[in-house]
């Protein structure tokens, strides 16, 4: 994945106006207003005609699923002339910047928000705040909007988002069993001789504690705060505990954990959306896909990340109106095509072929919260997976972790 950072193991690349962009806490707003249940596109205000070329990384079932998606968009609007070029992701770079340099860029690029930071090095995307309203009324899930604002501009439109949930296999644990606090899983575990849960170490798949336990990563400025709350020790501490136990099996070994889930040895993992397809061909019905326990501070909010469209810059307003709507209307019809191990779609709406665990994922979308990827989240990240080694590790204490961490970030990202 990924976000460039501590995501390899998902295996990718590495969430108005002048709204600053959101900070890593749960008084970021993550409900989405429901999409209507026709499945029908609407027609777009702004007629789509014109040559729109879309840059892409996607290969294999994935590209399967984009290409129909771009077969109905050119048969809905038979003025477009629409054209879709594979761009290895190391290439992306400077391959656009040629190509913008040579005045045939492509129109749209399809990629991971983390990437931004990158392509806005060299002015190579340009920002979509005139288009507000007409992204407002796309009903996009909110988290991933937010998600794609930095620095207060609206810099790219999200189409797919990747999370973390909890999947349980019911024929080793039934639903009503799953413990539903934090407190109340580590009890359980510490009386089991066998894994019941399965965590992966990155801040990914570990953020959600934070804010389970009170805990705010960032400020508005951007600068690490958690060193002021007693909520990330307390955070790291259950870790801790959670690690000495039996039943709860926290690991680097990412496939390891996996493999285990699908072969039915653990009966609970909390992973990301893009392992669901495996996960329902391995378990079938016996998969469901539920809420991250609680924290003494209320609910675990997950980080979200996004596969989104970027307008590139340097085209005319005609060519841009004709590149957003091309976009938002992609994600209208992503919200009616099977999910991709990309992620889920940005536009929430039931799909009547989604099995049972995918329609759960969907509805748990609302409680997250978009993860860091503005200036400075390479730093935040890298040295946020060392602190949860060093926590897993137990020889230092948590408060002496938090305070390193929220030094070193501070000093190296000038807050």
């Amino acid at each position: 994945m990924a976000l460039g950072l501590v995501l390899a193991a998902c295996v990718r690349e590495p969430a108005p106006g002048p709204t600053p962009e959101p900070v890593l806490t749960n008084s970021v707003p993550a409900t989405a207003t429901p999409l209507p249940s026709s499945t029908s596109t609407p027609e777009p205000e702004l007629g789509l005609s014109g040559d729109i070329i879309l840059w892409h990384s996607w290969n294999g079932e994935d590209l399967k699923i984009l290409r129909s998606m771009l077969d109905r968009l050119q048969s809905d609007h038979p003025d477009l002339y629409l054209d879709a070029v594979h761009v290895g992701p190391s290439e992306v770079r400077w391959r656009l910047l040629d190509a913008i340099l040579a005045g045939n860029g492509p129109s749209l690029l399809l990629g991971p928000i983390a990437r931004y930071p990158d392509l806005a090095s060299e002015d190579l995307v340009q920002p979509l705040n005139g288009y507000m309203d007409l992204v407002q009324e796309a009903h996009l899930l909110s988290s991933a909007w937010y998600g794609n604002i930095i620095a207060s501009s609206l810099v790219a439109l999200p189409a797919w988002v990747e999370t973390v949930a909890l999947y349980v296999n019911t024929n080793l644990i039934a639903p009503d069993e799953v413990p539903r606090t934090l407190h109340d899983l580590l009890a359980r575990a510490n009386m089991s001789d066998s894994p019941l849960l399965g965590l992966y170490i990155s801040p990914f798949h570990l953020g959600w504690g934070f804010p389970a336990h009170g805990a705010v990563m960032l400020d508005a400025g951007y600068r690490v705060v958690l060193d002021q709350q007693p909520g990330a020790e307390a955070w790291l501490t259950w870790l801790r505990e959670a690690n000495q136990s039996g039943g709860i099996w926290i690991s680097q070994d990412y496939a390891e954990l996996q493999r285990a889930f699908r072969h039915g040895e653990l009966p609970m993992i909390i992973d990301g959306s893009w392992v669901l397809d495996s996960f329902v061909t391995a378990l079938g019905d016996s998969l469901r896909v539920l809420s991250i326990p609680d924290g003494p501070a209320g609910p675990a909010r997950p980080f979200v990340t996004s596969e989104s469209f970027f307008v590139i810059a340097g085209q005319s307003p005609r060519d841009t109106d004709a590149s957003v709507m091309a976009a938002l209307t992609l994600i209208e019809l992503a919200a009616d095509s099977p999910h991709t191990t990309r992620g889920l779609p940005a536009a929430q709406r039931e799909f009547d072929a989604d099995p049972r665990a995918a329609r759960e994922f969907k509805a748990l979308l609302e409680q997250t919260v978009p993860m860091h990827v503005g200036a400075g989240a390479k730093v935040i990240w890298d040295l946020a997976q060392i602190m949860f080694e060093r926590a897993l590790a137990g020889q230092e204490p948590p408060a002496d972790l938090v305070a390193r961490f929220s030094l070193l970030v501070n000093e190296q990202t000038d807050r």
